[in-house]
Formats: structure tokens, C-alpha cells, sequence
């Protein structure tokens, strides 16, 4: 793979420093800083907006975005909003590829949506969000939408309800401060709502939902917990004529056994270091 470089009309690193008239490290930093700031916001940020985090000059901000969309690892939209770019996708597949947790939960991924013949996805907590980081599509899914990498509000799915009713009280604490975005009119809508239905979630020991996060989609996840810690959850999602409800309580025993598996696998290798 060749790198682009100057000679393909975009800025090198060193370039990039030199034009901020600041140290490489600094450099580094505000860039980290800009790909965080916008990893939460969905409708993206304008110049001045990024200027302000920063507390740098709108020139220096122009520049940064400008160089780093060039690097196609943000992408400007009609409206001169910034937004996370698809150049990004490359770094987060090696990463997510990397992860103990997708390695060892791969094979029961794969036997799950063969014997569902559903969507079955892993997922794990960032911030007020659910990140995808990866999925077995079943036979019965038409058109395979790929989920791995993207994000969705905690409150609005049923991974995001079994992070954050098996997770730390830091992380609910924060998502039950909203803001609660209404992706369905089935989505919750506020605390005492998303309150009620975490301490459901820890009787069950699995979280659904129906319509909550899209129209037509239901889905049931529990916890993966490797020595009391949970670390992600496990899913399976499919359209709601294919899941009904009287169906939603097998698929929650079977998620639970599915948890509780790539939990034990996880932390065998574990314990024998």
C-alpha cells in the first residue's frame, strides 16, 4: 500500500506541525482531539466550533480539518460541517479485528445466526454509546447490513441497556443524565423511563427491544462478563414479523448461554497466563 505523501498533493505529518506552528506532540494531541470531539457528534462540527474547543484561531482550526478531511479521515458536508471520514474504517477494522473479546466470541457468533438464522452481533460501551465490533448474518437476512463499527445511542438498543444495567454506575449515571434521542416513538425518552426498564434488564438478565431503535427491528442481548467484569454484549436482531414477542423470552435464555460461553473462553487464556 503506498502511503500519499506530497507528491499526492497532501500535507505530511512534519507539513502538518509546520503549518500549526506548534510542536509535532501538539499537533498529535489537537488532532486526537478533533477525531474525539466529533466521535459524538452525529451532526458534525462547523470551523468555529472546533476553534473554540481547541482555543486556537479559526485559520489554525481551517487548516487542521482541511488537512485531516484531505486524509479522507474526516469528510465536509454542503453545510461546512466536519464529520468522522471514511479513511477511519481501515484503522478501526485492524483494531476492532485485534480485540480479545471479537476473537474469542467469533465462533459462537457464527453458531448462533446459524441456528437463529438472524443478525447476531457483539458490541461493547463508548461513553452513551453501543460500538458494533462484530457480527454473523444468518440465512434469513435478505440484505446483510454490516454493523461492525457503527454506533447507536445506549438507551436505544438492547446491548446498550445490558452495558449499562451490568455496567459500572459511573456509565449509568452518565447516560441517565440523557440527552435521550428519539431515533423511533418506541425509543426512551427519559431517565425514570431508562431507570425502570435497567433494573428490568438485571432481574431478566437480558435487554429488548422492539422498534426502539429502528422501525420494524427487534432485538434481544445479554452481558459477556469475564470474572464478574462485563465487558461487552451479545445480540441477536432481526425484523419484528420474524421475532414476535412470545419469541423474545427463548432468544433471552439463549443470549444469556451465548454471554456466559464467550465469557468462560475469554477468560480461560486469562487465567493461564
Amino acid at each position: 500500500m503506498t502511503i500519499p505523501g506530497p507528491q499526492d498533493g497532501i500535507p505530511s505529518a512534519s507539513a502538518v506541525a509546520s503549518l500549526l506552528a506548534v510542536r509535532p506532540t501538539d499537533a498529535v494531541d489537537r488532532v486526537a482531539t478533533v477525531l474525539e470531539l466529533l466521535a459524538g457528534e452525529r451532526e458534525g462540527l462547523r470551523v468555529a466550533d472546533v476553534a473554540r474547543a481547541l482555543e486556537v484561531h479559526k485559520a489554525t482550526a481551517s487548516r487542521l480539518l482541511a488537512t485531516l478531511a484531505a486524509r479522507r479521515l474526516l469528510e465536509r458536508d454542503r453545510a461546512g460541517r466536519y464529520r468522522l471520514g471514511p479513511g477511519l474504517i481501515r484503522f478501526a477494522a485492524v483494531a476492532l479485528t485485534g480485540l480479545d473479546v471479537v476473537t474469542q466470541a467469533r465462533d459462537q457468533l457464527g453458531d448462533l445466526s446459524a441456528r437463529t438464522g438472524e443478525t447476531v452481533s457483539l458490541a461493547v460501551l463508548d461513553g452513551t454509546d453501543v460500538v458494533y465490533v462484530d457480527q454473523s448474518v444468518g440465512d434469513h437476512a435478505i440484505v446483510a447490513g454490516n454493523w461492525v463499527g457503527r454506533r447507536s445511542p445506549a438507551h436505544a438498543s438492547s446491548s446498550g441497556k445490558v452495558l449499562l444495567a451490568f455496567g459500572d454506575e459511573e456509565g449509568r449515571e452518565r447516560a441517565l443524565a440523557g440527552p435521550f434521542e428519539r431515533l423511533t416513538r418506541h425509543t426512551i425518552g427519559s431517565a425514570d423511563e431508562l431507570a425502570v426498564v435497567l433494573e428490568e434488564v438485571r432481574r431478566r438478565g437480558y435487554a429488548r427491544t422492539v422498534a426502539e431503535l429502528e422501525d420494524g427491528l427487534s432485538t434481544v442481548a445479554a452481558p459477556v462478563r469475564v470474572r464478574g467484569e462485563t465487558v461487552a454484549a451479545v445480540s441477536v436482531g432481526g425484523p419484528t414479523f420474524r421475532i414476535p414477542a412470545r419469541e423474545l423470552p427463548r432468544l433471552g435464555r439463549l443470549m444469556i448461554d451465548a454471554g456466559d460461553a464467550i465469557g468462560r473462553r475469554i477468560a480461560g487464556p486469562v487465567l493461564q497466563r
